[in-house]
């Protein structure tokens, strides 16, 4: 993935958007070319160097054969952004997105215990009182024979996030405040409800990334002494 130097993601921060992972796609290329599956996710963030993924899918899913090098693509908050978004005229239409690819190798588990025990972290990991150990042991074996575990063991993690962080930080403060206005009002239905994380971002990371850049420019500016510009 082509990722921008301003547009990167810190390593602290694709941590901690890694340990709040949920669903994305898992990519692999097997003997019949691409193929790609949305499947849940849960991390273990102490199995090897970089930690490592856990899921599962029906065993009628050729996919889990193609073992060894793989990547899951996971979705961040994403919203489009319209050219009266802006402070200032004369924008053009974009689209705020953040996005992480995790490369790894894919790994397939039969075992009955390696899948229950990956089962059950899904479920823990849920905002949900429900628990694998009130499942009939019966109805919980058909399942189990049904689906395969996979596990992808991290080897590198790549994290975009173009959300405007290249604009002035007065501008992303009015985009904030765009997306927010249109998030309250009744959508028309050809248009999407603006996602609360896109805002949040905005008026978190994204902002601070932009004072930052700014207040740089300002200290360059005060050295070079009076009269001067940086060029």
């Amino acid at each position: 993935m082509y990722v921008p130097e301003h547009f990167a993601l810190a390593a602290d921060r694709l941590g901690a958007l890694l340990r709040r992972v949920g669903a994305g796609d898992l990519v692999t290329n097997g003997p019949d070319g691409l193929d790609a599956t949305f499947l849940p996710w849960s991390l273990d963030p102490h199995a090897g160097r970089l930690g490592c993924l856990r899921t599962h899918m029906a065993r009628v899913n050729p996919q889990w054969r193609a073992q060894g090098p793989a990547m899951v693509i996971l979705h961040g908050p994403d919203d489009y952004i319209d050219p009266s978004d802006h402070e200032a005229p004369g924008q053009v239409p974009t689209w705020d997105h953040l996005t992480m690819h995790v490369h790894g190798t894919l790994v397939a588990h039969e075992e009955p215990e390696w899948i229950i025990a990956s089962l059950g972290e899904l479920v823990d990991a849920q905002p949900t009182d429900w628990r694998m150990e009130g499942l009939d042991p019966e109805r919980l074996r058909g399942m189990v024979a049904a689906i395969v575990g996979l596990e992808l063991r991290i080897t590198s993690i790549v994290g975009k996030a173009k959300m405007s962080q290249n604009r002035p930080s007065s501008d992303i403060g009015a985009i904030a405040d765009a997306l927010e206005a249109r998030r309250t009002q009744e959508a028309e239905p050809r248009y999407r409800r603006p996602s609360a994380g896109a805002i949040a971002f905005l008026r978190g990371p994204a902002r601070e990334h932009a004072l930052a850049r700014e207040r740089a420019v300002e200290r360059a500016r005060a050295a070079k002494g009076p009269g001067r510009t940086v060029g």
